[in-house]
């Protein structure tokens, strides 16, 4: 489970964003998480939870994620497509036959942070 290392992370970024701002509190947390990043975000917030109680930090955070759908383009044709499924993404350009590129729904990553 690398959700637990990955909610550690961001528990390690929220301090330095806190000491780089002066902030007291941390009062919420947005995250954007790709469904091709291969983060569980059950598990994710299960883990940030479990951190709570051991982490000032994060111990009144509200955390928002926004999850992405899947997007790619080929660089061959120029043809765009996106998929909120995952299991429906096919690596081939239905146009030309070449390979696509993803070009988002693989990202996790902070957003923002809103403190005090």
């Amino acid at each position: 489970m690398h959700e637990g290392a990955i909610a550690e992370s961001i528990v390690d970024i929220l301090k330095q964003v806190m000491d780089d701002n002066n902030l007291k509190r941390i009062v919420r947390v947005r995250l954007k998480i790709g469904k091709m990043s291969g983060v569980m975000i059950d598990a994710l917030l299960f883990a940030l939870e479990a951190l709570r109680s051991e982490e000032d930090v994060i111990s009144q955070t509200a955390f928002d994620i926004v999850e992405t759908d899947v997007k790619a383009k080929c660089n061959i044709c120029g043809e765009f497509y996106e998929y909120s499924d995952v299991s429906e993404v096919v690596m081939l350009c239905k146009k030309c036959g070449m390979p696509l590129d993803i070009i988002e729904g693989k990202e996790m990553e902070i957003v923002d942070v809103e403190g005090e």
